[in-house]
């Protein structure tokens, strides 16, 4: 009898979870933290939140314009729950509180997502005497690009890792089979880089608690 009642609660705390896949859905809401999403708990409602939204689904994206709060003093968001998919904060435009989040591309315990980011760049221009071919004239140019950036998110801490066959390799080298594959592939596989973290997903799901039933 003493084992069962110590064996029955650990039972119960196993169904209330299920492993971070394609058809796991989060509750809806602001995340502050990673350790906020792992646990399903929002830190605050929809109801909470200020500003206009664009969703993007095709692109993995979700817009809000002049983010924030109602009730309660800023707090930058880790990630928020929509329809039950993780979108995670990528981006932030100061001047009109304009906030930017991406879904994942591939979910699991190493999770992929792409975005745009704004690069500055700076670069010396010079003007030449087309008589002589002689430089007469230089100055410093400043520009802002946007690049598209690869990330693995491991789910559970929050880190980011580029896509790339070093970071997967580490990422995975407890996998001896799957970390040597990697290492042979090139940074421009990445689709295999992909399947190779597909891989090692399965083997080593990640459990979230699912909500708990409210009366």
């Amino acid at each position: 009898m003493r084992w069962t009642l110590f064996l029955l609660p650990l039972w119960l705390t196993a169904q209330r979870s299920a492993p971070l896949n394609a058809d796991f859905r989060f509750q809806d809401g602001v995340y502050f933290s990673a350790e906020a999403l792992l646990a399903n708990e929002p830190d605050v409602d929809w109801g909470e939140i200020a500003g206009e939204m664009v969703q993007l689904p095709e692109d993995f994206r979700v817009q809000i314009d002049s983010f924030g709060y109602k009730t309660r003093r800023y707090v930058k968001p880790y990630a928020i729950g929509l329809d039950g998919l993780p979108y995670l904060f990528v981006r932030q435009d100061g001047g009109r509180a304009f906030h930017e989040f991406t879904g994942l591309r591939q979910t699991g315990r190493y999770a992929t997502i792409r975005y745009d980011t704004i690069v500055h760049t700076r670069q010396l221009m010079r003007a030449y005497n087309p008589a002589t071919g002689n430089p007469f004239r230089e100055g410093w140019v400043e520009r802002d690009r946007r690049q598209e950036v690869s990330r693995v998110v491991d789910m559970a801490t929050g880190r980011r890792h580029p896509l790339e066959i070093l970071a997967v390799s580490e990422l995975v080298d407890d996998e001896k089979e799957i970390s040597d594959a990697v290492l042979r592939l090139t940074n421009d596989d990445q689709q295999k880089l992909v399947r190779a973290l597909v891989l090692y997903n399965e083997r080593h799901p990640l459990l979230i608690p699912l909500p708990q039933a409210t009366d």
